[in-house]
């Protein structure tokens, strides 16, 4: 293997009916973890890469900086259509801290935590934690092909029993016992994800559910909105189906030349991009807790201005554009205001309906909702129960983590249980 980041392109796949142990499809988070445990418990792995380098999201997460893990987490900061004790089982096998301790001190990238909870390598070069997991890798006998597409996977059964033909799309073809897909979602296109491992599970069986875009900024057609972009603030945002309030979450929102981005936006992305989530709406409180109750504050100051009561709490040409909204002039005073008035504007900035026009797709997508259904595959072992000897992790699974390195373990956990499970099964 190249431990410098680019793939060695390995012609010596074996025999033409050598059957390998274990293959794993995807050399991202999950499919680096999947091939490194399943080699350390004692299999020959053949990891197969569809780009020339791999590990493409990890090098372009966290802005760059790769958010490797969050700090802190909770069963709460995941989501999934399946069955949540499922999820439970599956997130906790590997514990948080025993994952950060597996970077730390078995790959050696040291870790740091910075005010939003968030975990970078302290180097914050993404290329680190990909030259350290193939490192890791190379130590343990895996043999990396990049470049490799896989076009087909089929399951046949002969003499030594049943196994998995692996076609590439040049024609090459792989024998394996067993095989893992790590192949990612749809989300990120340009670095090699196009759904193909979510093709070829369901070809073979595999319960699925619809794909959507998640952790994706929103689009507006509010000309009024996209003037002001740029302008980052703390909100609350609660995702209502109409008196039923689905999830609320707090953090801050960017107001972006195409309509909404930031984490609170993305976190909830998926309430509006799910499907039947037609009924669904986006709710804003301006400020979040950090502001004060807004009836409370303009009762406060009845001779003030209602424009500098806003402009206190608020960037000034957010606070101009809710009073617009409000259909209150900015030179109108507090105690001038009408009690429809009033309650037109403490609306506006309590419970302002988030004006969305769409969304921005998985060209920008942090993550792929739906996929493998849960339900699909045994938790301990992630094998398909469909297809036995077929294991899937990581973005393929129906599952979907905050932003703030969430998903990032997800991969991590699910990659290490497949892989090891992968192995044992052969």
């Amino acid at each position: 293997m190249n431990h410098g980041g680019g793939a060695e392109h390995d012609s010596n796949l074996g025999q033409a009916n050598e059957v390998w142990p274990v293959a794993v499809v995807g050399a991202g988070a999950a499919g680096l973890l999947a091939a490194l445990f399943a080699a350390r418990a004692g299999a020959r792995v053949l990891l197969l890469e569809t780009r020339p380098r791999p590990g493409a999201k990890i090098r372009v997460s966290g802005g760059g900086r790769c958010n490797v893990l969050p700090s802190a987490m909770q069963l709460e900061d995941f989501h999934t259509s399946g069955s949540m004790h499922t999820l439970r089982n599956i997130l906790f096998s590997w514990p948080l801290a025993a994952v950060r301790a597996f970077f730390e001190d078995d790959l050696g990238v040291p870790l740091k935590r910075e005010d939003t909870g968030k975990l970078f390598p302290v180097s914050e070069r993404p290329q680190d934690v990909v030259d350290a997991l193939l490192a890791a890798c190379g130590r343990a006998g895996v043999v990396l092909r990049g470049g490799w597409r896989v076009a087909r996977v089929s399951r046949v059964a002969d003499a030594g029993g049943a196994r998995f033909d692996v076609e590439s799309a040049a024609g090459e073809r792989i024998r394996c016992a067993r095989l893992v897909l790590a192949t990612g979602g749809l989300s990120l296109p340009k670095t090699g994800s196009d759904g193909a491992g979510l093709a070829f599970a369901s070809a073979l069986g595999v319960g699925t559910v619809p794909t959507y875009p998640a952790l994706v900024p929103l689009r507006t057609a509010d000309r009024r909105w996209k003037a002001l972009a740029g302008i980052a603030v703390p909100a609350r945002l609660t995702a209502r189906r109409g008196a039923r309030i689905l999830e609320v979450r707090e953090r801050p929102l960017l107001v972006t030349h195409r309509g909404w981005s930031g984490p609170v936006v993305l976190d909830m992305s998926r309430h509006v991009t799910a499907p039947d989530c037609e009924d669904v709406a986006l709710h804003v409180r301006w400020g979040g807790d950090a502001t004060p109750d807004w009836d409370a504050t303009l009762r406060a100051t009845p001779r003030g201005l209602v424009a500098t009561c806003l402009r206190v709490h608020l960037p000034v040409r957010l606070a101009d554009l809710l009073l617009e909204l409000a259909e209150i002039p900015p030179a109108q005073r507090v105690h001038e205001l009408d009690r429809v008035s009033r309650l037109r504007l403490v609306t506006v900035l309590d419970d302002y309906a988030l004006p969305r026009s769409g969304d921005e797709g998985y060209a920008t997508a942090e993550v792929t909702g739906g996929g493998v259904a849960l339900d699909a595959v045994a938790p301990r072992t992630l094998e398909c129960r469909a297809v036995p000897g077929l294991h899937v992790a990581g973005e393929m699974l129906d599952v979907v983590g905050r932003i703030g390195g969430y998903n990032f373990l997800w991969a991590f956990v699910t990659g290490r249980k497949a892989g090891a499970a992968a192995r044992e099964g052969w």
